[in-house]
């Protein structure tokens, strides 16, 4: 056992930890209320070598799933939600652990970015590929971030609760990923204000009907 490395092993991953505590909340504020902004600097990044990539925000992916992590522990899943789930195979999985919960969740919020990425990347030039995925997906995990947040919590909030005012967060996040992607077609794609809007639209409706599509059929599932 190299009892050296193990321990620069440890420091990485406990200085890593201390950056996310840092550029977390800065990313998600520049996120916020510079998205156009966040969308040209993920793009930039992305073009750089991945051991100098973005070096003063996180990287989109990981800013993603924590997201996700975060909305998990803050809004855990009620007695009452995990007993409705154990009903299926796939909601027997999920009630098994908090993280094979987050992983569900995961999967299921990824479907925006990877869904505006997608649509962007069809009516852009060129082949849908792998490389001419990774621009648009690392811009779309940014602007998706801050929206799966708000959204992943209120949906679980609200019912419960009857609170209005997770009710008017929720509109208020939906409201925010419609205009920021506004902006992404807009500038990204060279659209006219209605033609991105249409395309703003479209590529919603078609995120929510996957999410809402995969998410029944995967928890309503019986072996």
């Amino acid at each position: 056992m190299d009892v050296f490395n193990i321990a620069k092993s440890i420091e990485k991953l406990i200085f890593e930890l201390l950056m996310w505590l840092i550029f977390y909340p800065y990313t998600l504020f520049r996120v916020i209320f510079q998205p156009g902004y966040m969308l040209d600097y993920a793009r930039q990044e992305t073009l750089k070598d991945e051991d100098i990539s973005f070096d003063s925000g996180m990287k989109p992916s990981i800013f993603l799933f924590l997201s996700i992590a975060i909305a998990a522990f803050f809004a855990p899943l009620a007695p009452a939600d995990l007993a409705t789930l154990k009903g299926s195979q796939t909601g027997q999985y999920v009630t098994e652990s908090w993280i094979n919960l987050l992983f569900f969740r995961m999967v299921i919020f990824s479907i925006f970015p990877i869904t505006f990425a997608l649509i962007y990347d069809l009516i852009t030039p060129g082949s849908v590929t792998r490389s001419s995925l990774r621009i648009p997906f690392n811009q779309q995990c940014y602007v998706c971030a801050p929206f799966t947040l708000v959204t992943s919590m209120t949906f679980i909030l609200y019912p419960h609760t009857g609170n209005i005012a997770y009710l008017l967060a929720f509109i208020a996040a939906q409201i925010w990923l419609l205009a920021s992607n506004f902006f992404f077609f807009k500038g990204q794609v060279g659209k006219s204000n209605w033609a991105s809007a249409g395309i703003t639209v479209m590529a919603f409706a078609v995120a929510w009907t996957a999410f809402l599509t995969f998410t029944n059929l995967a928890l309503t599932f019986k072996d």
